[in-house]
């Protein structure tokens, strides 16, 4: 079957690589689950058990704070280890932990508790497992395709997440949000299994021959001692924090305020993925046009407008289609900024220090995500949803127009002297 759709593509395409073909419908089937229980997991916070905004804080900081905790040693870790075997095992076990949520639900257990616990647990999957993935990608492909590649997997990641919120309005409506999440168990071990499918020669790894916090404080230097790198640290922790604290307030606003049902969030939300598949599309038109910094700073931008758009919808008639077309905006601008964010940091990384470079980018972006997606739940409950959602808009069109000069700046100064080990 997949030599059949090989011979359909293009001379030259990505797709009729064996390996990236492989790696390309996982990471497909991933996403598909994932834009299931994106909208099933908070639902099932909201509808079944009554949380508070402050509680949808707290849930959103669990997933990421593993990023925190776990980033630095599982860089150093992974540069001392075969990176499919990992992608595998952690895509198995975020599949158990997102079981256990209708496990609780089916038993009569269901409670935050075991929401956060799974998050946490599928926040620590991603951690570890999302970083081989983005190093194992690097190696199958060669750094001068990471364009393409990641174009290609933000296009097939929006395609999927055009379905999945309309199969997440169906499950939420005929089993109930708690059952809907068990897709997102069942794709990520189909997932695995792709992955474990794929046959690739990893480079030779190096010698464990020093201490793990030597390489750590390695890798963390040579991420500081880069101004580009550095500068993509600071801007993505701004993204991270703004784009967090607003998916924690977008169903606590379109459920509470603009009084959406499942099925309506759902259609929503396809909207976004129609956003982030046009993202995807025009990334490289755009990036010829004004230069991948420029379009970087274009997608923060367009993120920080739909923020504001959704934060003046209108209850009533409208609500749909102009918060679809704020999450348009928000998707689209996030697959422009991600896409060539990943693929730039990636260009200026040795092979040596890759796994190190991507957990250290994560940890020095996201380890402010928790505590600013807490935060921003408690003054949500206190100013109101509203408010707190064109705060976040205004502060993320702030920060791009920030971002032009400093990643500008950064791209033409030569990194500090620093050998890689």
């Amino acid at each position: 079957m997949l030599l059949s759709f090989e011979r359909r593509l293009p001379a030259g395409s990505l797709l009729r690589h064996p390996g990236f073909l492989r790696v390309w419908l996982a990471a497909t089937v991933a996403v598909l689950g994932e834009s299931v229980s994106h909208l099933a997991l908070p639902l099932t916070a909201v509808q079944v058990l009554n949380a508070s905004p402050g509680e949808m804080g707290l849930l959103f900081a669990a997933g990421t704070l593993p990023f925190a905790l776990f980033s630095l040693p599982a860089g150093v870790w992974l540069d001392r280890r075969r990176k499919q075997a990992i992608i595998v095992t952690f895509e198995i076990l975020g599949g158990m932990a997102l079981a256990a949520v209708p496990l609780a639900h089916y038993l009569g257990h269901l409670s935050m508790g075991v929401l956060y616990a799974a998050n946490f647990l599928v926040g620590s999957c991603f951690t570890v497992g999302g970083s081989a993935a983005q190093v194992f990608l690097t190696g199958l492909v060669g750094r001068e395709r990471l364009v393409e590649a990641n174009s290609l997997q933000a296009s097939a990641n929006s395609v999927a997440g055009l379905a999945g919120p309309v199969l997440a309005g169906l499950l939420v409506a005929a089993f109930g949000a708690p059952i809907a999440v068990a897709v997102n168990a069942a794709t990520f071990l189909a997932s695995g299994l792709v992955i474990a499918s794929v046959r690739a020669r990893e480079p030779a790894l190096p010698a464990a021959s020093r201490p793990v916090w030597h390489d750590l404080v390695d890798g963390l230097r040579f991420v500081w001692q880069h101004p580009l790198l550095r500068a993509f640290a600071l801007m993505a922790a701004a993204c991270i924090v703004l784009f967090d604290g607003f998916m924690v307030l977008f169903v606590l606003h379109a459920t509470r305020d603009l009084q959406l049902a499942a099925s309506q969030i759902a259609l929503v939300n396809t909207m976004g993925a129609a956003g982030a598949l046009a993202g995807a599309v025009a990334v490289h038109r755009a990036n010829r046009r004004i230069g991948k910094i420029a379009a970087i700073v274009a997608g923060f931008a367009a993120t920080g407008a739909g923020f504001l758009l959704y934060a003046l919808v209108p209850a009533g008639g409208w609500a749909v289609p102009l918060a679809g077309a704020a999450m348009f905006l928000v998707e689209g601008g996030m697959t422009a900024y991600t896409v060539n964010y990943l693929a730039m940091r990636q260009e200026v990384t040795p092979d040596a220090m890759l796994g190190r470079m991507t957990t250290t980018m994560r940890f020095l972006s996201v380890s402010g995500a928790p505590v600013g997606s807490m935060l921003i739940g408690q003054l949500a409950g206190t100013v109101g949803l509203v408010p707190m959602i064109v705060a976040l808009g205004c502060a993320a069109v702030i920060a791009a127009v920030w971002s032009r000069p400093v990643l500008a700046g950064a791209a033409t100064r030569p990194r500090e002297g620093l050998s890689v080990e």
